[in-house]
């Protein structure tokens, strides 16, 4: 026997992460496409100045997270199924359906799972397929509903699967996100950084608020910088950082069941990898197994 048992608050930070997932950027090996979970065609980019081809690849690789660090209750869940679209300078993608799930393992403990299925045209290529596939633990270290400041901390293992690997460095990769957070009244404040085994690091942050109305509204910032030198990407004028920016609103529906939208965009210099729009929705739904009775619903 399954009852539903899930608050405001996870509703909301979980459907925040699925909204996040689509706008933030993702690996530069697929340029122009960095903003999405999927991986299609390599779209074009301008030929180097020079007579002569300089080393490299011609791929800038960049990474970010951006998660709260709440926990769902142990043996609870979610599973998430959204859309996203992307247009870049060189052509777009359609992300759809990406689906999202997450389970509790204890009460420090939760494991994710993203696959996105993605359909891309870039300089008259079209392509489609299954996209990155990101598999993610979060743990606990501070729990922020457990103290007067409302202050948490994180660390988020992240494992790649990538789709179609073009510089050779293969298909499996990780990554280190530490998230942190801090909450006062109606607005939340929480943000990440760390490092991607590809070669990148990055910096996010974002502020929450809740109004009385029952919708959250969010803005974002990531920073990612490529860490290795390429002198062939330089020639292609594909730059080793990247800011990007988006804002989202989510609501919940039901109990167990919240929507939400977003949209972001590329606020540092256009180049190949860059995203001039974004737009993002879906759905959460939530549940949980029923526990024995006792002093009250464990988070």
């Amino acid at each position: 026997m399954r009852e539903f048992r899930v608050t405001f608050r996870s509703v909301i930070s979980i459907a925040l992460l699925s909204i996040l997932t689509l706008c933030l950027p993702r690996p530069a090996a697929a340029q122009g496409k960095s903003q999405n979970k999927g991986r299609g065609v390599r779209p074009p980019a301008p030929s180097p100045s020079s007579a002569g081809q300089p080393l490299g690849t011609g791929i800038r690789h960049f990474g970010a997270w951006l998660d709260d660090t709440r926990i769902v209750a142990p043996r609870s869940g979610w599973a998430g199924f959204s859309v996203g679209y992307t247009k870049s300078p060189f052509g777009s993608q359609l992300d759809v359906p990406a689906a999202d799930v997450g389970y509790g393992l204890s009460p420090r403990v939760q494991v994710g799972l993203s696959l996105p299925y993605y359909r891309a045209s870039y300089g008259g290529i079209t392509a489609s397929g299954l996209g990155d596939t990101f598999v993610n633990a979060k743990v606990n270290v501070v729990d922020a509903t457990k103290n007067a400041r409302g202050f948490g901390l994180a660390v988020v293992p992240v494992v790649e699967i990538l789709s179609g690997p073009q510089d050779g460095s293969g298909r499996w990769h990780w990554g280190v996100p530490v998230s942190a957070e801090i909450t006062h009244r109606a607005v939340r404040f929480y943000g990440a950084g760390g490092y991607f085994s590809r070669g990148a690091v990055f910096g996010s942050g974002a502020v929450e608020w809740m109004s009385s109305r029952g919708y959250t509204l969010t803005g974002s910032l990531t920073h990612g910088y490529s860490l290795g030198a390429d002198p062939l990407s330089d020639a292609l004028g594909l730059h080793r950082q990247r800011t990007d920016a988006s804002a989202s609103v989510s609501r919940a529906l039901t109990s167990t069941i919240a929507a939400y939208g977003g949209v972001g965009r590329t606020l540092s210099r256009s180049d190949a990898n860059s995203t001039r729009f974004s737009l993002s929705g879906g759905v959460v739904m939530f549940f949980a197994n029923s526990v024995p009775a006792g002093p009250g619903p464990r988070r």
